[in-house]
């Protein structure tokens, strides 16, 4: 088989060679940074997830499944969004072209986690936030990190691997949380008490300012939207009080990342946003930062969008 558009995936993992000596978990296509506009390809290890949001991909199934194949693919799903953005199973129409185990363990930078390609949309790591896992964590040692909305716990790994002196992981699903200690038990780590918290981020911040609880680095990456019991935390809406709590929590010389997928959150209003929370304090060093290597054409397109700020108080 020899088509324009497995040249242009050719030339798409071609261009992700160096991020192979760190990770066997990357995005192969980027939609339009790689010049195939509504089409991601992701790769976890053996195992291959395509999201299309223009139906032409669905067209072109024979030759994703082909280029695949040539990799060695253990598993391959696609996953048509051409009529919902959204991430609940009841909304994703999905066909697996390669049958097997859906889940496996990839690895990024020594660190191990555990991933399913056919669990509703997201597969239990976000791979566009690779180089920011690994940029915070360098700066764990020995501080007590609080991780809100923490998902599968990837940032918690990373920091306790990097030798943080505790960490407290906070979400409200307990399904991801019960995933996120199979990612502790990957990695031999051996979690505390409250390293776990099934809580709603914004009432754990609030209970933590009663009790004067306090934090050295402190993780914000809540989705766009989240509900919990009745409730709905909007990035746009509720984004700036929660790092505004955030900071409170934080001891002199804490470390505060935030960040968010929303495409209407530039940096600089992310950076407005973290100084208006300092509220006098001063900021040693603030640093934009954003989507990894294999995110081609990050920004350009709602379904890759990351925008995140780190920040020394």
């Amino acid at each position: 088989m020899d088509t324009p558009l497995l040249g242009l995936l050719e030339t798409a993992w071609e261009k992700r060679a160096p991020l192979r000596a760190v990770t066997n978990a990357l995005r192969i296509v980027n939609g339009y940074g790689d010049g195939l506009d509504g089409l991601v390809l992701e790769q976890y290890d053996r195992h291959f997830v395509a999201q299309v949001f223009e139906e032409r991909w669905l067209e072109e199934k024979a030759t994703l499944t082909h280029f695949v194949q040539g990799l060695g693919a253990l598993y391959f799903v696609i996953k048509d969004r051409t009529k919902t953005a959204s991430s609940r199973a009841e909304d994703l129409t999905t066909r697996v072209w390669i049958e097997g185990l859906s889940a496996t363990i990839v690895e990024e930078y020594g660190v191990k986690f555990s991933v399913d390609m056919n669990d509703t949309l997201n597969t239990g790591l976000f791979l566009d936030m690779r180089a920011n896992r690994r940029r915070v964590a360098a700066l764990a040692q020995g501080r007590r990190v609080l991780n809100l909305f923490a998902y599968t716990c990837a940032f918690g790994v990373h920091c306790r691997k990097q030798g943080a002196a505790s960490v407290v992981n906070v979400d409200v699903s307990r399904k991801v949380l019960d995933r996120a200690r199979v990612n502790y038990e990957l990695n031999g780590l051996i979690p505390e008490k409250n390293e776990f918290i099934r809580a709603d981020a914004v009432e754990y911040l609030e209970r933590g300012i009663k009790k004067d609880n306090r934090f050295d680095m402190i993780i914000l990456d809540p989705p766009s939207f989240a509900r919990f019991e009745g409730k709905m935390f909007i990035v746009k809406k509720d984004l700036p009080q929660a790092a505004a709590m955030c900071v409170k929590l934080l001891e002199p010389d804490g470390v505060f990342f935030v960040a968010t997928n929303h495409s209407e959150m530039i940096h600089s209003h992310l950076q407005s946003l973290v100084k208006t929370a300092a509220k006098g304090r001063k900021l040693s060093d603030i640093q934009c930062l954003g989507q990894d290597a294999d995110f081609e054409g990050t920004g350009f397109m709602a379904e890759s969008c990351l925008t995140a700020v780190l920040a020394r108080l």
